[in-house]
């Protein structure tokens, strides 16, 4: 799979930007880049879903230090 090129605009449009054609050395085509969805952020940085385990696991680590100080909850 191809990798799309990825720009930042800024000045009169503000916001990212993907790159759609390359009509030569300095003209490009580009669209606003959609919300990623969470896959498609977790398969940009290589992250993954916990294991059930590994919920379980970091649950009884932390999850004592997740209430609310004042004990609500």
């Amino acid at each position: 799979m191809e990798q799309q090129l990825h720009i930042k605009v800024s000045g009169g449009l503000e916001g990212d930007f993907v790159v759609t054609e390359e009509r030569g050395k300095d003209e490009f085509v580009i669209v606003r880049e959609p919300e990623p969805s969470l896959q498609a952020l977790r398969e940009r940085s290589g992250a993954r879903e916990l294991t059930d385990e590994e919920w379980k696991d970091f649950i009884a680590e932390h999850g004592p230090h997740m209430l609310p100080p004042d004990g609500e909850g």
